[in-house]
């Protein structure tokens, strides 16, 4: 099985990996919903430059997600 590659993505492509039953806007809104509910995520993305409405997410950005949320 070939593992998930951290590289910069866009905000709604990595949403909907880790959403993939959601429809587009359902995926988004429940990623967003993550991002500030995981415990210490919202403030680890703060930290390596996040920005709310963000389109593109760095490597670092995603490799914070992965961390917290496990690969998509």
């Amino acid at each position: 099985m070939c593992r998930f590659k951290i590289k910069p993505y866009p905000f709604a492509e990595l949403a909907q990996m880790y959403y993939p039953d959601h429809q587009y806007d359902s995926a988004l809104r429940h990623f967003r919903e993550e991002m500030h509910l995981t415990r210490g995520l919202w403030e680890a993305m703060t930290a390596v430059g996040y920005r709310e409405k963000q389109k593109l997410l760095s490597r670092s950005q995603v490799k914070t997600i992965v961390t917290f949320l496990g690969e998509p």
